[in-house]
């Protein structure tokens, strides 16, 4: 439980720090699609689902070169949940390029879990936002 906490407020503490860095950025790209946005979330559900730490990797490409240990930490806290039938709230407080993902599901016990992550807008695709960079 209380590695389950850790992890929670390392979490918490990665999404701060990308939407604090993004206040201090400037995007002349395109506006974020939506859609895509539901369908990398979609991706991350199926890749915790089946315990794929490689296609986390892959979700936050380009990213830090510490997305594997953080690909290990979502795992260890997520994996196997369900990827169907969930529920998803967005919240984007300062920047439309990052968005915290609360999702609620079921782990593999069947017992209700929500599964917190972000997601980063980079180069017209929605990426996995994981590692302190």
């Amino acid at each position: 439980m209380k590695i389950r906490l850790l992890a929670s407020t390392l979490m918490a503490c990665v999404v701060l720090l990308f939407s604090a860095l993004s206040l201090s950025a400037c995007t002349g790209g395109p506006v974020p699609d939506l859609g895509e946005r539901d369908a990398a979330v979609s991706s991350v559900m199926r890749a915790l689902n089946v315990h794929d730490k490689n296609q986390l990797v892959k979700l936050a490409q380009p990213g830090p070169q510490t997305a594997d240990s953080y690909a290990q930490l979502l795992l260890s806290q997520w994996g196997g949940v369900k990827d169907s039938g969930y529920s998803t709230v967005y919240s984007s407080e300062f920047s439309p390029d990052i968005v915290a993902v609360r999702v609620s599901t079921t782990d593999p016990s069947g017992s209700p879990a929500e599964v917190q992550f972000s997601l980063r807008w980079n180069d017209k695709a929605w990426l996995l936002n994981i590692g302190p960079d």
